[in-house]
């Protein structure tokens, strides 16, 4: 059998049309037009990849020359064939599965349920490996450039009076030192603004800032802000921070490794769908700082009702659930929030 390919040398792109004369147990190349001989390469010494669809075959000579032909049927089995026999290297090659109709079915199947496994489990695993191994300087440093960043945006210097600030900083404080927990910058923060609303929220070091609605909102009252005060202390002890930024930077990965550069409408459902991905993962860590607040209520002098009082004053500010809010809210609904710290209270 007789095929015409191209012969790059060794390290370079440079390459010559050849003719490939077939035997048994070796191939004979020659040039083309005027068919110098070239070599004579035992089957035994060729290194190839499995076949891929309609590809050319690439086949490696031992002298380091590539052999790039596009081959048939007969020319697949021959490079496919041990040295001296009649039967394939391997039943799996990569041609095999492509041509299974059972492999395609599988496939389909499969391939939906192995993205669902990375998302759901692998990436969560690894983002909580990559949290613990972030050293607290940089926690710092990042957290400090955001909170400033948050300042020249949308926070403001506080409004409240500064006694106020001064007997809430104190109540804080006996609630970081009950706790005892292992963590170096635990500081808490006051600030307005108009866009945020009532809220509080923890930095990666330890600082956690409430809003001035927010004090207002539970008319000062130092327990029902202590109750929030721990739900943000879980957040800083789990690493929830560091946590979300690695899956986010792995979600995005992992899309762009699977899909690739897609646009238009299929480019709008993955940024929807990432986007409630995110918004899971968020769901799941805010229920891991409610687990945390009503685990250590009874250490900082709370109980679990006055998490749920805390709630029920958040609740009393937010605008009516429903299952699609459920659906796109990064937090779990209020309402089963509240009914979970109810419960918690009961069984103590």
């Amino acid at each position: 059998m007789i095929y015409i390919g191209k012969l790059y040398s060794a390290g370079s792109t440079a390459h010559q049309q050849v003719e490939l004369v077939l035997d048994d147990g070796q191939i004979t190349l020659h040039s083309i037009p005027d068919r110098t001989l070239l070599g004579v390469h035992l089957r035994a010494s060729l290194r190839t990849d499995s076949r891929v669809g309609n590809l050319p075959r690439e086949v490696a000579l031992e002298n380091g020359d590539l052999l790039s032909v596009q081959a048939d049927d007969v020319l697949h089995r021959w490079l496919d064939c041990k040295s001296g026999s009649t039967k394939t290297q391997s039943r799996w090659s990569l041609s095999s599965l492509e041509n299974s109709a059972r492999w395609a079915i599988a496939s389909v199947v499969l391939a939906p349920l192995l993205l669902v496994g990375i998302f759901k489990f692998v990436i969560p695993a690894m983002a909580i490996t990559f949290a613990s191994y972030v050293p607290y300087t940089l926690k710092d440093v990042a957290s400090r450039h955001t909170l400033s960043a948050l300042d020249t945006t949308i926070l403001a210097p506080s409004k409240l009076d500064d006694d106020i600030q001064q007997r809430l900083t104190q109540r804080f404080e006996s609630v970081f030192n009950s706790l005892q927990l292992d963590h170096p910058g635990f500081n808490t923060q006051f600030r307005y603004t108009e866009e945020m609303g009532a809220n509080a929220f923890a930095l990666p070091n330890g600082t956690i800032v409430f809003t001035d609605q927010l004090v207002e909102l539970v008319e000062n009252d130092a327990t029902q802000l202590s109750a929030i005060l721990l739900h943000e202390i879980g957040h800083v002890n789990e690493q929830h921070s560091m946590r979300l930024i690695a899956e986010t930077i792995a979600t995005t990965m992992v899309i762009t490794y699977f899909f690739g550069d897609v646009s238009g409408v299929f480019e709008t459902f993955m940024g929807a769908s990432n986007t409630l991905i995110n918004n899971q993962f968020s769901q799941k860590l805010e229920t891991e700082a409610d687990d945390f607040a009503l685990a250590h209520a009874n250490a900082a002098g709370l109980t679990p009702q006055d998490f749920a009082n805390a709630l029920e004053s958040l609740a009393s500010a937010s605008p009516e659930e429903s299952d699609i809010n459920k659906l796109l809210s990064s937090h779990p609904m209020l309402k089963d929030r509240i009914e979970k710290a109810r419960a918690a209270q009961s069984s103590d």
